[in-house]
């Protein structure tokens, strides 16, 4: 007799979801704990810190952002993105990162962050936020998508398995940044 299959989930549209305030606030949770800073010198740098990795995406890219929801209908993850060429849009110039990979980003335009909360790791529901964003930005014509992470985080495997590969790398002050692409044609 074989097991039943288990679904580790669903991926919405953030737009279905966005009214929900427990949703939002799922969404903070796991903004804030997948984070690895931990301390603000006060409640506005706080904010400032989300809005500039987190709350862009959700204000101007909500067509991008995309919301985990598991078995039991809580939020545990997102993924948000967007399909302007970071290195070449002003709303991205605060994040000077994104200069170093201008040569990389023509190929691979649309770019990615994506969290899921600590128990909802290893179940497949990061596997479903990539292809859900990948099939949307392929499906708006983006040749390419691409995330950037540190030279021996551990979430270079995760994006391995979910065919990236790397296509550059920069020094940026003591951290190496590498730039992980995805061809979506």
């Amino acid at each position: 007799m074989s097991q039943p299959q288990t679904t580790p989930g669903r991926v919405v549209p953030y737009a279905a979801v966005a009214t929900d305030a427990s949703v939002r606030a799922a969404l903070d949770a796991v903004f804030f704990s997948s984070s690895h800073t931990k301390t603000f010198a006060d409640d506005a740098a706080r904010l400032a810190f989300r809005e500039r990795w987190l709350g862009r995406y959700l204000q101007h890219f909500p067509d991008c952002c995309f919301v985990a929801i598991d078995v039991d209908g809580q939020a545990v993850g997102y993924i948000c993105g967007s399909l302007q060429d970071p290195a070449r849009d002003p709303r991205f110039a605060d994040q000077p990162h994104f200069a170093h990979f201008a040569d990389l980003t023509p190929a691979f335009p649309a770019q990615l962050h994506v969290n899921l909360a600590q128990a909802a790791r290893g179940r497949g529901i990061g596997r479903l936020l990539i292809e859900a964003l990948a099939a949307h930005a392929s499906a708006a014509g983006a040749a390419g998508i691409h995330a950037i992470s540190s030279r021996g985080a551990r979430n270079l495997g995760f994006y391995a398995a979910n065919g990236f590969t790397e296509a550059g790398s920069a020094s940026i002050g003591d951290k190496e940044l590498v730039f992980l692409g995805r061809s979506l044609r």
